[in-house]
């Protein structure tokens, strides 16, 4: 019995210098390593905002695209009318000086010359009326055509004032998300300098308890007779499979998880070049046979409203209203999407979108 008392008195005052010699090196190196952290988490929130921004802007810009090119179809549309009016108003004048000149050829007709060729006043009021009728259709058609002229080139004067405008709106939303990735640029090499040294303080951190650890494991067994051992792991990596049934279009979760590892890339539609949000939901789609907008607040207004609670795979989900960012949802409390500038398509909680359509 006193042999057994000793042994446990030996191995409480193993484990206590164990602890001892654990808790006292991290607790001198806790100081740095959280103040390191603690500035990596205010960076990252800081690089949270400005990713926010950037998105926002990007889809400003794709959205001024967008317009600009609505605009230049409908100059195209209505330049093309401009020619066909300004034809038709040549025409016009042709015949016209046709009709002059057959005039001066011919006897001139007057009133008096179809009253006494007329044989009854029926005959009479007839043929009266057919000259009101010519005349009338004559200078119709010069009004005509020269209103619509007219109609057509205000309207040709309008479109070139909004196409200015579009071409400086995509000046100004270009300048600002140029502003936004050099800011952005600048945080992130920030970040990555933080979260570097945090690696090797964390290296060397882990390298001494291993020491630490693998001594007092030494030391245990010696005092024990015995060994042990710890059991290995593996990081839990869920796999998503989305659920084939319900409405909306879930055949395209697996179409969009063609494109993980794809980079982010402002105003991109093409796995070749890289994808911004909605270029991304665009061009899965598309293979699908639906056509959608190159921007996220257009998509937001297709389809039928869901509620975040009723979401199925396929679901557009978005973040703010008019949206700055859209993904797809692809069950399992997932959505996969191209998130920002230095990232690439991949998948991320739904927790933080805030609304969703069903196309």
């Amino acid at each position: 019995m006193t042999c057994r008392r000793i042994s446990r008195s030996h191995l409480s005052t193993i484990v206590l210098v164990v602890l001892f010699v654990l808790l006292v090196p991290a607790t001198a190196l806790a100081t740095p390593i959280s103040d390191k952290k603690e500035r990596a988490r205010e960076i990252r929130a800081q690089l949270a905002e400005l990713d926010a921004k950037l998105g926002a802007t990007v889809e400003q810009y794709n959205y001024a695209r967008e317009k600009l090119a609505a605009v230049q179809g409908q100059i195209k549309r209505n330049t093309k009318a401009l020619k066909v009016a300004r034809y038709n108003l040549a025409v016009a004048h042709r015949n016209l000086n046709d009709r002059v000149v057959a005039l001066y050829k011919e006897r001139p007709v007057d009133v008096l010359d179809v009253m006494f060729s007329a044989g009854s006043f029926e005959e009479l009021a007839s043929q009266i009326d057919l000259l009101q009728r010519l005349g009338d259709h004559d200078t119709d058609i010069i009004e005509s055509v020269e209103g619509y002229k007219r109609e057509v080139q205000d309207k040709r004067v309008g479109l070139l004032k909004d196409r200015k405008a579009a071409n400086k709106l995509v000046g100004e939303v270009a300048a600002k998300k140029s502003e936004i990735e050099g800011r952005l640029s600048e945080r992130q090499g920030m970040l990555a300098g933080v979260e570097a040294e945090i690696r090797r303080m964390e290296a060397a951190e882990a390298r001494a308890a291993a020491a630490r650890v693998a001594a007092a494991e030494a030391a245990a067994a010696a005092a024990t007779g015995g060994g042990g051992g710890t059991a290995a792991t593996t990081p839990n990596q869920r796999p998503i499979i989305p659920d084939q049934g319900g409405p909306g279009h879930p055949e395209v979760c697996a179409i969009a998880a063609r494109y993980l590892g794809i980079p982010y890339k402002y105003a991109g539609a093409s796995p070749s070049t890289g994808f911004d949000c909605s270029g991304f939901v665009m061009y899965v789609y598309a293979q699908i046979g639906m056509s959608l907008p190159h921007y996220s607040g257009s998509q937001q207004q297709m389809g039928t409203p869901v509620s975040m609670g009723s979401l199925q795979p396929g679901d557009l989900v978005f973040r703010g209203n008019p949206a700055y960012h859209v993904g797809i949802y692809v069950g399992g409390g997932s959505v996969i999407h191209s998130p920002h500038t230095g990232a690439v398509v991949s998948y991320q909680s739904v927790s933080g979108w805030t609304s969703a359509v069903r196309l």
